[in-house]
């Protein structure tokens, strides 16, 4: 049920408050629940007319923040910030994408279908609840339906959950009719992951025949540009001045983390409990809640000074502090032993990373805020020459696209694209540091004129005219060798070398070759000591001649088949589900106004 989860997860979240609500109704004697809704503030987008509030999108968005800080034990910076925001924003857009087309279709749930869901097959969510299973977990139907008929039940909230998660049910029985996988697609996929191939091999280099080919004149390339025009349309670039303070950690900065892990050092030997030392302390967000616990670990396993500091200690002792390019550690070393005659160590740790300190980020931000202020009165150039500071521009980049120097820095993507050419930013604060930027140039859409292109047309036609002539040259050796020519022989009249390949997968990268698919493929149905056509690859043919062949076997297929069947139908389903939301999103207005609030 993969596509019916993903189509599910953005409606979830309210679904299983309304169900929260009534399973706190049974097992609270069948009382009363409810949920408040906080007041709209403000439109962040728009899904063909239906808006998007702030602040539906700031509680998902908060919602988001807490589930990365559980998984992750640290806060989200930079990129993930926006990856936690663009995934929030597809989500809405989403949910609300599905929704209309549900109702277009007409797949909204009828009440009957409401109530022989509800009565005959309850969804998992409450079958899960505990209240309804027996003392092994399991869902016991006696004791739902002792629930349905209890008169002091709401059954509102469930009925609410049927009703909206029905049709996306209809949906994705809708979409899943179209997934086909027959018999010949489980096999081939098998022989993808399992037949191998030996071959040997003539290469055609097209790069080789570069002096037999003539230059394209200037009819050829004006002909070629016209029917490609496409090619070289261009949406708009542009591009950015901007002054980058790195958030870096100061001498003093420095100096204080070390103060830090010797007065750790201190309570650590003194007696502390490392362990909760780790905890309160340790910055290592994989071993913090362990109480610093790294398990076993041999040589070669961790940074050279973090093992010489663990290994020369003895059993017991607490050492540091170590630095390494992760940070300051203080190690204790629980246990020693042999395993296999190598030494193992078990050690706990503690770690403060070298991080710039609060006053030090907040020195670099009133600068970063010195320099906005001062540009937007009058420029960023006028800056760099009254403080000595240094200004660099990025080539042009595309809405929404990674700006190079910069990074995938949405929020100054958006300011780029919003702002006119010498509008100043405000502060940027990022994981690397602070940015204040300008726009420097608008490069409007537009298909580059042909002289922009020429050469670039010239080596595209050139490629063409050596591909021919590789060609041209294995199909006449492949003649001569259909007349009974070796293939050794026939290759030294064009000053070849037959190259052999390893046993390998149909599907795996060849020495020599790489990963061409149309070569493997066409090895894999020659016979033993048969010599293929000219094969095209993607840098010239080949000639091929296949030595030996591992076909596979049928009674390992059977045992996969049904697994295999299972995979592909679950590839195909989400390829189908992501060809129909790209098509719905084609076909509608989305706007997004995130650029007004971050």
């Amino acid at each position: 049920m993969a596509l019916m989860n993903r189509m599910r997860q953005n409606t979830k979240t309210i679904l299983l408050i309304l169900v929260g609500a009534f399973i706190a109704t049974i097992i609270f004697n069948w009382g009363m629940g409810g949920v408040k809704q906080t007041q709209t503030r403000g439109v962040i987008g728009e899904v063909n007319g239906d808006e998007i509030s702030y602040d539906e999108f700031y509680n998902q968005y908060q919602s988001q923040m807490a589930q990365y800080r559980e998984r992750s034990g640290e806060d989200p910076e930079g990129y993930q910030l926006q990856q936690l925001e663009n995934q929030v924003f597809e989500g809405l857009v989403q949910q609300r994408l599905i929704a209309d087309y549900i109702q277009k279709m007409n797949l909204d749930a009828t009440n009957e279908e409401v109530v022989q869901t509800i009565f005959n097959d309850p969804p998992e969510l409450i079958k899960n609840q505990e209240v309804f299973q027996d003392s092994a977990g399991n869902f016991n139907m006696e004791k739902y339906q002792q629930a349905l008929n209890n008169p002091g039940a709401d059954w509102v909230p469930v009925e609410n959950y049927v009703r909206a998660s029905l049709p996306y049910e209809k949906l994705d029985r809708m979409l899943k009719a179209s997934v086909l996988v027959s018999e010949t697609d489980t096999y081939l996929e098998y022989l993808k992951q399992n037949a191998k191939i030996k071959i040997d091999y003539l290469f055609f280099n097209a790069t080789n025949y570069a002096k037999e080919v003539q230059a394209p004149g200037d009819t050829e390339i004006l002909e070629h540009y016209q029917q490609h025009k496409e090619e070289y349309h261009e949406n708009e670039r542009r591009s950015l001045k901007y002054v980058f303070l790195e958030t870096s950690t100061t001498s003093a900065d420095t100096q204080r983390i070390y103060n830090e892990a010797e007065e750790l050092l201190k309570e650590a030997k003194e007696g502390a409990n490392f362990g909760e030392l780790a905890k309160i302390y340790s910055q290592d967000p994989g071993s913090a809640q362990q109480d610093g616990d790294l398990g076993y670990f041999g040589r070669g396993q961790m940074v050279k000074p973090f093992e010489q500091a663990a290994f020369n200690a003895r059993e017991g002792d607490i050492v540091g502090p170590v630095t390494s390019q992760f940070g300051v550690h203080i190690i204790k070393v629980v246990d020693k032993k042999r395993e296999q005659g190598e030494m193992q160590v078990r050690a706990s740790h503690i770690l403060l990373k070298f991080e710039a300190s609060p006053m030090t980020v907040e020195s670099q931000r009133e600068e970063a805020e010195y320099i906005s202020e001062f540009a937007i009165e009058t420029n960023l150039d006028t800056v760099a020459q009254a403080e000595g500071i240094e200004i660099q521009i990025t080539p042009p980049f595309e809405k929404e696209a990674f700006i190079p120097g910069i990074g995938m820095e949405q929020r100054i993507n958006r300011f780029a694209y919003r702002s006119q050419v010498g509008t100043v930013s405000p502060v940027y604060n990022t994981a690397k540091g602070f940015y204040v930027v300008e726009v420097a140039e608008v490069i409007p859409e537009h298909t580059k004129p042909l002289e922009e292109v020429r050469n670039q047309i010239i080596n595209k036609l050139e490629e063409e005219k050596r591909m021919q002539v590789a060609k041209n040259r294995a199909k006449r050796i492949y003649e001569q060798i259909q007349q009974g020519t070796p293939l050794d022989e026939a290759a030294m009249q064009d000053s070849l070398q037959v190259k052999s390949s390893d046993l390998v997968n149909v599907s795996a990268s060849i020495k020599g070759i790489g990963r061409e698919p149309r070569v493997t493929g066409a090895a894999y149905a020659l016979q033993v000591g048969e010599i293929s056509k000219p094969v095209k690859g993607s840098r010239g043919y080949y000639l091929i001649q296949l030595i030996d062949k591992k076909d596979i076997n049928e009674e390992n297929y059977a045992g996969q088949k049904t697994s295999l069947l299972y995979q592909l139908i679950n590839r195909r389903q989400n390829m189908i589900y992501n060809q129909w939301y790209t098509r719905q999103k084609e076909k509608s207005n989305i706007e997004d106004y995130r650029g007004m609030y971050f």
